[in-house]
């Protein structure tokens, strides 16, 4: 009988332990659901927050907003220093450009095609500028955008979830603090910081 009452015992212990074990894979599905509702699902199987997409969106329209800016000051400025500094915004923000629309397309989110309303008005403004005008304009623009970039980076380092948002934030955030250090030089050259 004591075979018998220990093979009942664990019939018993495994009859009881069923219902918990049919439950685990439910939890998952409920995690999925959760992510799910607080974020779209990337094909990485990772929540995407709003304020995450939104994050890339920007990011991918102000590399657009600084690839124009700056070759509109290639074609208008005629200073060494405004020249060098814009080519290296056209070569580094075209890359980081790439960049964002590869991260929005893993993520499916749609990247933008053109810089924002904002951003087209303050290219406007720069056209219908010339000369040192147009340079300390530029400059003190280009300052006043990186401080902006710079800081934006450095709180999405702090709040992004997405390990590819991580790492394009980790990858991008030291090439705008170097075209940060470059501006304010550029300033400075200039008499127009601010």
């Amino acid at each position: 009988m004591t075979i018998g009452k220990a093979l009942a015992a664990t019939l018993l212990t495994g009859v009881l332990c069923l219902p918990a074990l049919a439950q685990a894979p439910q939890a998952t599905s409920s995690g999925q659901q959760a992510a799910a509702q607080s974020g779209d699902m990337n094909n990485n199987g990772g929540a995407v927050s709003s304020a995450e997409q939104e994050f890339v969106t920007k990011a991918a329209q102000g590399d657009r907003a600084e690839v124009e800016l700056a070759k509109l000051a290639l074609q208008k400025s005629n200073n060494p220093d405004v020249k060098e500094f814009a080519q290296r915004m056209v070569d580094d923000h075209t890359k980081n450009q790439q960049q964002a629309d590869t991260l929005a397309s893993q993520l499916s989110i749609t990247a933008p095609s053109s810089a924002s309303p904002q951003q087209q008005q303050e290219k406007s403004r720069l056209e219908g500028l010339s000369g040192d005008q147009f340079d300390r304009t530029y400059a003190r623009l280009m300052l006043q955008d990186h401080r902006k970039d710079v800081n934006e980076f450095k709180q999405e380092q702090h709040t992004a979830k997405n390990p590819n948002i991580k790492q394009f934030v980790d990858e991008t955030l030291p090439v705008l603090e170097q075209h940060l250090q470059m501006a304010q030089q550029l300033n400075s050259k200039m008499g127009s910081s601010r």
